[in-house]
């Protein structure tokens, strides 16, 4: 398909998640309340629920290359990679993106493990984790770890950027003199600038929604994907993350087109020192 004919694109790489609405299911609905076409290429098929992921199914590695070079083939503009199963899928997705590294934008999304889920039950395996952050990680524009997915950070040190995403931060860390913050801090860095950290109220009553990383990552493809550069793209992400937190109801993620567009932010008068409010 001409890409004058199209609409702008994203490739999906992940695990399907019918019953609870994250992963591929997130993917599309974000892409679609931004205006963009989504290829989905599943990485497994998943079962959960309210007690959190109860299996994970692998999608064999051929099918999974396929669908990206189907994808790939018809037009993407960026990329989008979560979920990956095991070891198989990690290596094939390499290898297929390896040739695009340097001409489309690819976000990773490096979950392994669900919030909660039953025993065993993973989503990538110990020797699939061990191949993206060795061949993965150093060919995609951002990667956007919770606190615990970026650990002491040396597995992101070859990384050109990393978004370290603050809510699941340890609670019983202190900030700021001893004192608990009642924001949430995510950090932007890459490779030769300045870290920026991007602060923001916390919401109540949201550690219960489902696909809120999935989701943000996916705001971010497409915003790379329209052309938008790397700050502003993660932190209009960030700005309209909080819009739908906002009008989260029953804990489910309900993305709209929404109304914040990206370069409209105003600075606050509580930026500074290395950090900007949203």
């Amino acid at each position: 398909m001409s890409a004058l004919l199209r609409p702008v694109t994203i490739l999906c790489v992940g695990g399907n998640d019918v019953h609870m609405g994250a992963g591929l299911q997130t993917d599309s609905a974000v892409a679609k309340a931004l205006g963009c076409y989504a290829h989905l290429a599943p990485t497994m098929h998943t079962v959960q629920n309210e007690d959190g992921l109860q299996a994970a199914d692998v999608i064999d590695r051929e099918v999974v290359g396929r669908s990206m070079l189907d994808a790939l083939s018809d037009g993407v503009d960026a990329v989008k990679v979560g979920a990956l199963g095991d070891e198989l899928v990690a290596e094939v997705v390499v290898e297929i993106l390896d040739p695009w590294r340097d001409m489309l934008p690819i976000v990773f999304d490096p979950v392994a493990k669900a919030s909660k889920s039953a025993a065993g039950v993973e989503l990538n395996t110990a020797a699939g984790v061990k191949l993206a952050e060795q061949r993965l990680l150093p060919m995609v524009t951002l990667a956007t770890p919770n606190a615990i997915e970026y650990g002491s950070g040396k597995s992101y040190s070859e990384c050109r950027a990393v978004l370290r995403k603050g809510g699941h931060a340890d609670p019983f860390k202190c900030f700021e003199q001893g004192i608990q913050p009642d924001y949430i801090s995510d950090v932007l860095q890459a490779h030769g600038r300045q870290a920026l950290e991007i602060r923001h109220h916390k919401i109540d009553d949201v550690q219960s929604v489902h696909g809120t990383g999935c989701a943000l990552s996916s705001l971010i493809t497409c915003y790379l994907a329209n052309g938008l550069e790397l700050d502003n793209a993660v932190i209009t992400a960030l700005r309209v993350m909080q819009e739908w937190l906002h009008a989260t109801k029953e804990g489910r993620l309900d993305p709209q087109a929404p109304k914040i567009q990206p370069g409209t932010h105003m600075p606050d008068p509580r930026d500074g020192d290395g950090f900007t409010w949203i």
